[in-house]
């Protein structure tokens, strides 16, 4: 049997008398659906009395029909949007289900009402809505109160007043569907205090990222493929974590501005580190991920060595000598995962770095163990 279409659902809907509010689809009364009707019952008494209908009369029931709205769960929706929403049945069927206490489905769910979340916003647990493409105001609201993880990847823009209202939850933010973020939108984010995460930015503006480095938590930044000057220095300030895994380059300048970031940072991107970033990376304070480089020369090894943090450098498939010699002096954690290939001048040097040495190679790992006794 083919599916009913959303329109055949809203008739359904609309027709029983006993639905409770909230819990279908009801058009209320109002001036516009006073005009439909006015107009149909003209045209059927010019039918009756055999007289022609004007096409200006179907057209003003057309107009008046495409401004009635209709209630979706405590939202006033216009009966054209209404008609788009996908798989409109199947929302239907979560929201009960919700209403119900059942949230298995909700991460199918493509719309939700302010009534949906408010229920959802008692929820103890983490919410994914990653399926849902738009957020009203006043859901936002709703879902503002919500205290743990919140996960909301299908939304591909977020208005300034329902990013206020995210600003108040309580848990981790999850909005790695943003393409775009306006001033305004990243002011009121930075009043967030728990992880936010925004992986689908490509670019950052100098304003927002000013914005942005008032934020107190972990900021994910996946997706930033370049980055000022400016905004470096900006977020350089930031008091929380820093992934910045899209930059697969960035000047001397940028390294020097996150020199003064104390948390961790994460540049996983980078293949490559000229000895200059090298060394201005080495006066950042706390854990440092460089986890795609691929090679490292002496210098960089030598200021990479100071360090004051783990150090994860787990691209590297060889050392040399020299670069061993300078990372064992090194104070902490130091992730060489990918090592296997160091002579045993290496090894000898490597053994002596106080602190765990993380090796998977076990001929690399007995190598440098030898050493150690």
């Amino acid at each position: 049997m083919p599916e009913k279409s959303n329109e055949n659902i809203i008739q359904e809907a609309t027709k029983r008398p006993e639905t409770e509010s909230g819990a279908g689809l009801e058009i209320s009364p109002s001036p516009e659906l006073t005009s439909v009707a006015n107009s149909l019952n003209d045209i059927k008494q010019a039918v009756d009395h055999n007289q022609p209908v004007e096409l200006s009369q179907l057209q003003k029931i057309q107009e008046a029909i495409k401004k009635i709205t209709v209630n979706v769960g405590g939202e006033d929706i216009p009966i054209e949007e209404l008609k788009n929403i996908p798989d409109l049945k199947k929302n239907m069927e979560i929201w009960e289900e919700i209403r119900q206490g059942n949230l298995e489905n909700i991460r199918k769910m493509t719309h939700i009402t302010p009534e949906i979340a408010e229920h959802l916003s008692h929820h103890q647990g983490a919410l994914n809505l990653s399926s849902l493409i738009f957020l009203s105001d006043q859901t936002a609201e709703h879902l503002s109160h919500h205290q743990s993880t919140l996960s909301l990847n299908g939304l591909a823009s977020l208005s300034d007043k329902a990013a206020e209202h995210l600003s108040y939850h309580q848990g981790e933010l999850i909005l790695n569907g943003l393409t775009s973020l306006s001033d305004q939108a990243a002011e009121y984010l930075s009043r967030h205090q728990k992880v936010l995460s925004l992986k689908s930015l490509t670019s950052l503006s100098d304003k927002v990222a000013e914005h942005l480095s008032y934020h107190q938590g972990a900021l994910h930044f996946n997706g930033l493929t370049s980055l000022s000057d400016k905004a470096a220095e900006h977020l350089s300030h930031h008091q929380g974590g820093l992934i910045l895994s899209g930059l697969t380059s960035f000047s001397d300048q940028v390294a020097k501005h996150f020199s003064h970031h104390k948390d961790w940072l994460w540049l996983d991107g980078l293949a490559s580190l000229s000895d200059q970033a090298a060394e201005h990376l080495s006066h950042h304070q706390g854990e440092l991920y460089l986890r795609n480089l691929i090679s490292l020369s002496d210098q960089a090894a030598k200021h990479l060595s100071r360090h004051q943090g783990d150090l994860h450098l787990s691209g590297l498939t060889s050392l040399s000598d020299q670069a061993a010699e300078h990372l064992s002096n090194h104070k902490g954690y130091l992730a060489l995962r990918r090592l296997e290939n160091i002579s045993d001048k290496a090894a000898k040097h490597l053994a002596r770095h106080e602190g765990e040495v993380y090796i998977v190679d076990e001929v690399v790992k007995k190598k440098i163990e030898r050493y150690k006794k």
